[in-house]
């Protein structure tokens, strides 16, 4: 895979985990839930804590996604030094 592939999938990824991240603490944390009699019984999914409401498989697809963009800069860059090597 050349460079510049690995760079557009890793930022893809990266977009891809940032925006499920997003939306899952963007999601409701009321679950409504009508009965048969007319009623909405409301059910919280609220965790004190709160770390469960910031985690999800986003935060590690955005983390593999800059180890990838990481990766295709290093070879990038190592690309580069070797060519410069030749010129000089």
């Amino acid at each position: 895979m050349l460079a510049a592939q690995q760079a557009l999938f890793g930022l893809i990824m990266i977009a891809i985990g940032s925006l499920k991240t997003w939306l899952h603490i963007n999601a409701a944390t009321v679950l409504a839930l009508p009965t048969c009699n007319g009623r909405i019984l409301e059910l919280s999914l609220n965790n004190p804590s709160g770390l469960t409401q910031l985690h999800c498989w986003g935060c590690y697809l955005a983390l593999a996604g800059l180890s990838v963009l990481g990766l295709a800069i290093h070879r990038f860059v190592r690309k580069r030094r070797s060519v410069a090597s030749w010129v000089d």
